[in-house]
């Protein structure tokens, strides 16, 4: 379990290869069941392989314990996963511990699961990165899109609330992973914290294939991997972000520019999905 093995310092990136297996980057909230402990420790799963994973938590767990939890995401099956402790490290630019973590009695069926689950992760991945290299082609403001993420023009209601206000409604119509631009009728100030809530559009999904079973070749070999139904329905989002500029005013409407400050990974895979379906829309000529 080399790859398990690994000093307080970062990890080496010449040894960051030198593993058994895959492993998928990650960020998604878990809640773990701790052998020894009376209440689930809340963190976040940082990686994952076939063989053992990586997360973040603010609670200090000794090296040897045991560990228990379930990979879910929403529509995908539950994959309860045990593991055993083997490594803690403490990163210099974030709060809390880092541990490595190696499974244990994973049955043939559970190993084919989570390795369709990783295959499922890199796909995703991909897709996102293939929506970001659609999206360069397109022209924005007389040059080319000059943001870390690809936003997409589409007008989507949400509702938002500042620090010590109450709520209100607004609209989002340049969304991307990273933040918004809003459009809203009160006068906010530089700097302001804002919690939003918004659903995406469904509508777009219809440019993805239905779900369905079939053979592809994964790092793992040959597999029977399923298909993703990226047709369901998004469900409601809540994030939280901060205005970072103040734009002319549109249609007596305030507009800002809002980025993102707490926004898990699903959340954003799911801005990515949306943003891809918009993409090959407009390919299509839909």
């Amino acid at each position: 379990m080399a790859w398990l093995s690994r000093p307080s310092s970062a990890l080496a990136p010449e040894r960051a290869n030198q593993r058994r297996s895959y492993r998928q980057s990650i960020e998604l909230p878990i809640a773990v069941s701790v052998r020894g402990l009376p209440a689930p420790v809340y963190g976040t799963l940082i990686n994952i392989s076939e063989s053992g994973c990586r997360l973040r938590s603010l609670i200090l767990l000794d090296r040897n314990r045991l560990i228990e939890f379930e990979l879910t995401r929403p529509g995908s099956q539950g994959i309860k996963l045990r593991g055993r402790v083997l490594s803690r490290a403490t990163p210099q630019s974030d709060a809390g511990y880092e541990y490595g973590v190696a499974f244990e009695e994973l049955s043939a069926a559970q190993s084919d699961l989570l390795g369709r689950e990783i295959a499922e992760m890199q796909r995703r991945a991909a897709g996102a990165r293939i929506a970001a290299r659609e999206a360069a082609k397109y022209v924005a403001g007389g040059g080319k899109q000059r943001r870390t993420s690809v936003r997409t023009l589409y007008s989507v209601p949400v509702r938002y609330r500042p620090v010590n206000r109450s709520a209100a409604m607004g609209e989002a119509n340049d969304l991307s992973a990273g933040g918004l631009r809003l459009l809203c009728p009160d006068v906010l100030a530089i700097g302001s914290e804002l919690e939003i809530r918004f659903t995406l559009p469904s509508a777009v999904l219809t440019v993805y294939p239905a779900a369905e079973q079939r053979f592809e070749i994964t790092p793992f070999g040959q597999r029977r991997v399923h298909v993703p139904d990226n047709r369901r329905a998004f469900e409601e989002m809540a994030v939280r972000g901060r205005i970072l500029a103040r734009y002319e005013s549109e249609q007596s409407r305030e507009v800002y520019g809002v980025a993102f400050t707490d926004i898990d990974g699903y959340q954003r895979e799911e801005i990515a999905r949306f943003t891809h379906a918009v993409q090959l829309s407009r390919l299509r000529g839909n």
